[in-house]
C-alpha cells in the first residue's frame, strides 16, 4: 500500500467522509479557529480579540443586528469555542448523521441541519417576545449547532422511533426514547433560573430543531413532500472541485453515451467504492433479503447489474 503523508491522507479522507464529513470539518475548522484566539488573547493579555471575532459568527438575539451581520444565521450553527459543547456536539452529530444517512440522502442531511438551525433561531428570538417571563432578559446570542442537530436527530429518531441503538456501547435502546429524553432535559430546562454572569443556555433553539425535525419527516414518503424541494434547491449549490491531479488518461462511459474524463487513480478509487458498497448490499440480502432494501440500495443494484 502507497505511503500517504498527512496532507494526502485529510485530503482522500475528506473526499470519501460526504456532507456529513464535510459538515463536521467545518464546525472542525471554526473551532480551532476560535481555539487559536483564545490562546492568543491570553498570551497576549488581550481579552477583546476573541469576542471582536465572535461579534460577526454569533445570531444576535436582537433580529434588527441582523442588518449588520445577516450571515450569522447561518454561521452560528457552525460555531463553537469551548471544549466541552463542541466535543459533545460533534460525537453527537456524528453518530446521528451515520443513522439519517441510512435512510435519507446526503442533500436531505444538509437541507435539514441548515433548516434546522433557522427554525431554532427564529424560535428561540420569538421566545422572548412571547413569554413575559423573559421580556426583562432579553434574547441572548445564539452559537452552536445544537439546533440543527437535534433536527437530525429528532428527523431520524420519528421516522424509524423503534430503531435500536447502542446505549453506551452496551445497552440496546430504541432511538426515539434517547431524543425523547434530549427533549424532555430542554424542556425541563427552560425553568432554570439565569445564573447571574453565565449565558443562558438556548434551550428554545434546540426545541426549533426539534419542531422542525418533526416537521420535515410527516408525510416524508409523499413525492410532493416539502423537503423534496428543498433538497432540489440545496443541489443547485455544488462546492467547486479543486485539484492537483495530472491530466486525464481515459474516458470513462457512462449509460452509453455520456462520457468523463478521468485518471487512473480516480477511475481505481470510485471503482473500489462500488464494489464495496455491492460487497455491503450483497450482504444485507443474504441477511434480511432483497425486500429489507432501501429504494437506493436496490436502484444502485439494478444501476451495478446494467453496467456489468
Amino acid at each position: 500500500m502507497q505511503q500517504q503523508n498527512v496532507f494526502q491522507y485529510l485530503k482522500n479522507s475528506l473526499r470519501r467522509s460526504g456532507i456529513l464529513g464535510k459538515l463536521l470539518l467545518v464546525n472542525t475548522v471554526v473551532f480551532l479557529v476560535m481555539l487559536i484566539l483564545r490562546i492568543v488573547s491570553y498570551l497576549f493579555v488581550q481579552d477583546g480579540i476573541l469576542d471582536s471575532v465572535l461579534i460577526y459568527l454569533v445570531a444576535p438575539g436582537d433580529p434588527s443586528l441582523l442588518i449588520y451581520t445577516p450571515w450569522s444565521v447561518l454561521t452560528y450553527m457552525f460555531t463553537h469555542y469551548e471544549v466541552p459543547h463542541y466535543f459533545f456536539n460533534m460525537l453527537v452529530f456524528f453518530f446521528t448523521g451515520i443513522i439519517f444517512l441510512q435512510h435519507f440522502s446526503e442533500k436531505r442531511l444538509l437541507s435539514t441541519y441548515i433548516l434546522g438551525g433557522l427554525t431554532g433561531y427564529v424560535v428561540h428570538v420569538a421566545s422572548y417576545y412571547v413569554f413575559p417571563v423573559f421580556a426583562a432578559e432579553g434574547a441572548g446570542p445564539v452559537l452552536g449547532a445544537s439546533a440543527s442537530i437535534m433536527a437530525v436527530f429528532t428527523a431520524i429518531a420519528f421516522h424509524r422511533p423503534a430503531l435500536r441503538v447502542m446505549l453506551f456501547g452496551v445497552v440496546p435502546v430504541p432511538i426515539f426514547v434517547i431524543a425523547a429524553l434530549y427533549i424532555v432535559t430542554d424542556l425541563m430546562g427552560i425553568a432554570e433560573p439565569a445564573v447571574e454572569g453565565q449565558a443562558r443556555i438556548a434551550h428554545f433553539a434546540h426545541l426549533g430543531g426539534v419542531l422542525f425535525g418533526a416537521i420535515s419527516i410527516i408525510g416524508v414518503s409523499s413525492p410532493g413532500h416539502f423537503m423534496n424541494k428543498v433538497d432540489r434547491f440545496f443541489s443547485w449549490f455544488k462546492a467547486p472541485k479543486i485539484s492537483f491531479k495530472r491530466k486525464p488518461k481515459m474516458k470513462v462511459h457512462q449509460g452509453g453515451t455520456q462520457t468523463r474524463n478521468m485518471t487512473d487513480e480516480e477511475f481505481n478509487y470510485n471503482k473500489k467504492l462500488r464494489q464495496e458498497r455491492l460487497d455491503a448490499i450483497l450482504d444485507k440480502i443474504g441477511k434480511k433479503g432483497y425486500e429489507g432494501l432501501t429504494k437506493e440500495e436496490k436502484d444502485f443494484l439494478f444501476n451495478e447489474s446494467q453496467r456489468k
